[in-house]
């Protein structure tokens, strides 16, 4: 039994950023001709399959999920077991501690619900808190690379309205090795410079 959101769908859902963003400040003041616009298109769910930070969301979500769904196996086989029990020694047991067998599979079994729900819960906050800070990389990133690229405009591909880019104007090659250049995992801290053995009196 599934008693998370699946974490495929929910990357999914993190990738749904935005319908366009402009990465100019303020378009170039038109004159008796119209200036060039420089325009761009790119897939969000590649930028989130194809970079490094997508890919350790993914895994993070994933082994989070992972997690979860272990705690709440480990309930169910727990209630499973009583109820084994339960129903191997029905005819054996006495009235009283069959019935605080029948209590126990009852309280356990409402435990296991508070737990999945609570699972439900941490996991949306879980993906609520990637899905917040892979916005703003994004948009940071875009808004860097626009400007460093002269564009005037970049749409993504699947929200922003986009029937029909050709593919000279794909960028979302570009954005994964920009999003990868500016969006880089801490590094480990430097081992310390190991200290010279002491001289010998």
């Amino acid at each position: 039994m599934d008693h998370h959101p699946d974490e495929r769908s929910t990357m999914k859902r993190i990738l749904t950023i935005f319908a366009a963003t402009l990465v100019a400040a303020t378009l170039p003041t038109w004159a008796q001709t119209a200036p060039a616009l420089k325009v761009g298109v790119f897939d969000a769910n590649r930028v989130s399959e194809e970079t490094d930070e997508g890919k350790k969301i993914a895994a993070k979500l994933s082994a989070f999920g992972e997690k979860k769904k272990a705690e709440l196996a480990a309930k169910d086989k727990e209630i499973n077991d009583l109820r084994a029990q339960l129903d191997s020694q029905n005819l054996s047991l006495s009235p009283e501690k069959l019935q605080q067998m029948q209590k126990d599979v009852q309280r356990k079994g409402l435990e296991l619900q508070q737990a999945q729900e609570a699972a439900r819960s941490e996991f949306q906050i879980e993906v609520s808190e990637a899905q917040n800070k892979f916005q703003e990389q994004l948009i940071r990133v875009i808004n860097q690379f626009g400007r460093d690229e002269g564009f005037t405009l970049v749409l993504e591909r699947s929200t922003g309205g986009v029937a029909f880019a050709s593919e000279s104007i794909d960028v979302t090659t570009a954005i994964v090795d920009k999003f990868n250049e500016l969006v880089k995992p801490p590094t480990a801290d430097a081992p310390a410079a190991a200290k010279p053995p002491a001289k010998k009196p």
